[in-house]
């Protein structure tokens, strides 16, 4: 009896120490020492996907020095508070020694870390996203000293095109800091970066191959972590319609390069839409079978005669089936321009590449080639039209 007594011991005992030792390497700690301070606060709260969850809060000794524990199984995001306010984020791993020091008046700028590479990383793209905010925000206070001055539209474009250049650079340097930290936590949260309260430097729908590379790795690298998770759900939503859409608009949209395609006009004559270069071309989806298409070539008409001195031409493409009732309603409206078809109707390759769903589709293109208008109004299309040629 004493013998077994003795080996129950002696397991529960090495059991009991295991039990203590996995505790251990959950348990993560930071401390650290600030600057000036004056017995604030410091609170250490977990972000998940639901909530946001206190782990532990001290308050700061006289001589600045605070130690916050927490335990957890898998790497998360954290927010270090000051007074319950102006937080910092760690990326904190179970098992995890951080320390922090810096200045508590001004804590965000001035605070470094030891003991953990990805917070570290956060740090170094949180004070990149900074610089460019206090960027936009000299941009917002020149356009706001500049309000009611004679040059006040001189101004806004100038500074429009100025806050462009800076948007364009931070996504840049974010493309750059994913592929050089690939497989760290931070890289999600690269991707939701705010240049302002409403407006997000990147978007899912517009950087998806971005969004889409994160994902990937992450699922690799920490599937089990909060952040990772709601990523991949925002990416699983993501359905092949959208993305269609998406890539659509990134054809056809404003500013886009109006994609190119060759048809014969009437004459059996080869036209290509990038033979128009050097010229304002209205480009038009149409068909004789369309009252709406035949409608709005009353419109470009009046626009053709007024403006082809001018610069301005008209190229239409017909989604006809029949070459007899086409001809015959170009004679009968009197359409002076070129018009090319391949009577393939709703089955002409010119549908999906411009993604045409109805007609008349209408867009304006510049000299070179690039998209100004969009399915305009009336209205919309002579207003531009008018604020090109300047009559």
């Amino acid at each position: 009896m004493k013998k077994n007594t003795g080996i129950t011991f002696f397991v529960c005992f090495w059991v009991a120490l295991l039990l203590v030792g996995c505790q251990d390497k959950k348990q993560f700690k930071v401390s650290g020492k600030f600057e000036n301070a004056s017995g604030e606060l410091i609170t250490l709260k977990e972000l998940t996907i639901a909530d946001i969850i206190t782990v532990d809060s001290v308050k700061l000794s006289t001589r600045g020095k605070f130690t916050l524990k927490g335990k957890n199984n898998k790497i998360a995001f954290y927010n270090l508070y000051v007074n319950n306010a102006n937080p910092i984020t760690l990326v904190i791993k179970p098992g995890d020694r951080i320390y922090l020091t810096g200045d508590i008046r001004n804590l965000a700028q001035t605070y470094q870390v030891e003991g953990s590479d990805e917070s570290r990383w956060v740090k170094e793209l949180s004070d990149r996203l900074n610089v460019t905010i206090r960027r936009i925000d000299s941009l917002n206070r020149v356009y706001h000293d500049s309000l009611g001055t004679p040059n006040i539209l001189k101004t806004k474009a100038h500074l429009d095109s100025l806050f462009k250049v800076f948007e364009n650079e931070q996504i840049e340097y974010t493309h750059n800091f994913i592929h050089a930290h690939k497989g760290s936590l931070v890289t999600v949260m690269a991707l939701y970066q705010q240049l302002t309260p409403r407006r997000a430097l990147l978007s899912p729908s517009l950087h998806y191959d971005l969004f889409k590379e994160v994902d990937s790795v992450m699922m690799l690298t920490y599937p089990e972590a909060d952040a990772v998770q709601s990523l991949h759900q925002l990416m699983s939503n993501i359905t092949e319609d959208y993305l269609r859409k998406v890539e659509l608009e990134k054809r056809t949209g404003i500013g886009a390069q109006a994609p190119d395609f060759t048809l014969n006009d009437f004459n059996n004559t080869p036209v290509s839409l990038s033979s128009y270069r050097g010229k304002y071309v209205i480009l038009n989806f149409w068909a004789s079978w369309s009252d709406p298409s035949r409608e709005f070539n009353r419109t470009l008409i009046g626009l053709y005669y007024r403006y082809r001195n001018a610069g301005l031409d008209v190229l239409q493409v017909s989604l006809d089936k029949s070459r007899q009732t086409w001809l015959e309603t170009i004679t009968a409206s009197g359409l002076p321009w070129r018009n090319v078809t391949d009577l393939k109707m709703w089955d002409s390759p010119v549908v999906p590449l411009y993604g045409i769903e109805k007609l008349p589709f209408t867009l304006l293109i510049d000299k070179e080639g690039k998209i100004l208008l969009k399915n305009p109004t009336n209205e919309e299309l002579q207003k531009k039209i008018v604020e090109i040629f300047k009559y």
